[in-house]
């Protein structure tokens, strides 16, 4: 299919609630928190021999921190399939025909992952938010291939 570069194609926006990703990071925080209070209490009691375990934790924690900030939290969807996932950390561009799969949160707040060729992307949703189901009908049209899990499309 040939695109008109003259004729500007029409994008679809979705963007999670504020509330809703302040709240999600929130709580990551103070997970991190208490996680530190008790890597405190551990090198406090066991000084150097617990440094193994401190560097176990903090390991953790800081890929744990690390892959939250690439959770999206705005997804563009041109007509034409093209597809732009906005996180913290990164922004992936794709195209509606590398989607094998996108599966959606089995209660109505939740995330929505999308199974790309080398890895997995999620995006912040509420399940029945219009501009959502707008945006996902546009993706579904650009490659009726697609398998929805969890979502009605």
């Amino acid at each position: 299919m040939a695109i008109d570069p003259k004729v500007p194609s029409k994008s679809h926006i979705y963007q999670a609630p504020t509330l809703f990703v302040k709240t999600f990071y929130l709580l990551l925080a103070v997970w991190v928190v208490v996680c530190i209070v008790f890597l405190n209490s551990i090198l406090a009691r066991f000084g150097l021999a617990g440094l193994y375990r401190l560097f176990i934790i903090a390991f953790i924690l800081f890929y744990m921190c690390y892959f939250a900030a690439a959770v999206s939290y705005k997804m563009e969807v041109w007509d034409e399939g093209e597809i732009r996932l906005t996180s913290f950390r990164r922004i992936i561009s794709t195209h509606a025909e590398q989607i094998p799969l996108i599966e959606g949160p089995y209660l109505p707040v939740g995330f929505i992952r999308f199974r790309l060729e080398r890895e997995k992307a999620y995006l912040f949703c509420l399940k029945n938010d219009e501009f959502l189901t707008t945006a996902l009908s546009v993706v579904k049209k650009a490659n009726p291939n697609i398998n929805y899990k969890n979502l009605k499309y």
